[in-house]
């Protein structure tokens, strides 16, 4: 009977399939450019061998440059699982995190079947992220924690989390940028009083308080003609416009990193009928924190906003709750 060769404290082995054809494989950390480790890919498969000071939350690309997965590279025989989505085991953190993917499947399941609303289901996501994050926050189960499941987690919790956070928590990318956004949109959160910006076009100077602020309900849409989402939302902001525009209510309309032309060749054919701010490249989307299109905002006649990010059946419903039905 041959004899398992054992890991020396601190050593790390790590073995995984690949399915992009790659010739050799590389851990690189998550945050950080620099490669850590590199294998050759032999018969399809790779394995990772060496020594590691403290566990980091990593992922592995291709010679290509193909992103192929994350995990937690920690000392242990870790065995990875999968493609683009990797699930990892052998090793604690790994296993943790493994099992609380797997927890919260769960809710995925009741939402599909229709025994919990979305809403639910977020919530027991966070139920159960969260506490794992506030008990990790310091090592790389925190992290990969952190970074995997943060679409839960409400924007002070998320601010609160990642400025208490481990060093490498600060050097993902995509963490910083929401936490930068939810900083600035803190400045326009529903409640706050509206900021104005200015919008040069024509030779004139455009001012969202043209519209808000003077004694009115005003429904603002940041879109563009190339935005498909933003035309799916035009027809329920002019039934909204169409049912209140004789009331004390406007819809304004902002035309956000697109084209003067295009604009109008866009207006004209979804008939739009109520005013636009046109030429906005940033201007105005930078005071908002608008990162994404459309961004539809209510405000009332004082100028204070009502709501942010509506879509759908919820424009209607927030313009009837103030206006009456």
């Amino acid at each position: 009977m041959g004899c398992v060769a054992m890991l020396a404290q601190g050593d790390y082995k790590v073995t995984g399939k690949d399915y992009n054809n790659a010739k050799k494989v590389y851990i690189v950390e998550v945050g950080e450019n620099a490669r850590i480790d590199s294998a050759a890919v032999v018969n399809g498969s790779f394995t990772f061998k060496g020594r590691i000071a403290k566990p980091l939350f990593a992922e592995v690309h291709t010679d290509g440059g193909d992103f192929m997965g994350q995990f937690i590279l920690e000392p242990g025989d870790i065995k990875l699982f999968g493609n683009n989505n990797f699930y990892a085991s052998g090793t604690p953190m790994n296993d943790s995190l493994t099992a609380l993917t797997r927890e919260v499947a769960v809710f995925d399941k009741q939402f599909a079947n229709g025994e919990i609303s979305e809403e639910e289901k977020d919530r027991k996501y966070a139920e159960k992220v969260i506490p794992v994050v506030k008990r990790h926050l310091q090592d790389a189960l925190g992290t990969r924690t952190f970074y995997f499941f943060n679409y839960y987690i409400e924007k002070f919790t998320f601010k609160d989390l990642y400025d208490r956070g481990s060093d490498q928590i600060k050097k993902i990318p995509d963490l910083k940028r929401k936490r930068d956004y939810y900083e600035l949109t803190a400045k326009t959160e529903e409640g706050m009083m509206f900021k104005d910006f200015e919008v040069p076009y024509e030779g004139k100077i455009q001012r969202l308080s043209d519209y808000v602020g003077k004694g009115k309900y005003v429904l603002i849409d940041f879109w563009a003609s190339w935005c498909g989402p933003c035309k799916k939302e035009i027809p329920n902001i002019i039934e909204v416009w169409n049912r209140y525009k004789d009331r004390n209510f406007v819809a304004i309309g902002i035309a956000t990193n697109d084209k003067p032309e295009d604009t109008k060749a866009s207006i004209k054919q979804l008939n739009i009928p109520y005013p636009q701010i046109m030429n906005n490249q940033g201007e105005a989307s930078d005071v908002y924190g608008i990162t994404s299109i459309p961004h539809i905002i209510l405000f009332g006649p004082d100028g204070t906003i009502l709501r942010r990010w509506l879509r759908g059946p919820d424009i209607m419903k927030a313009v009837e709750e103030y206006l009456g039905k």
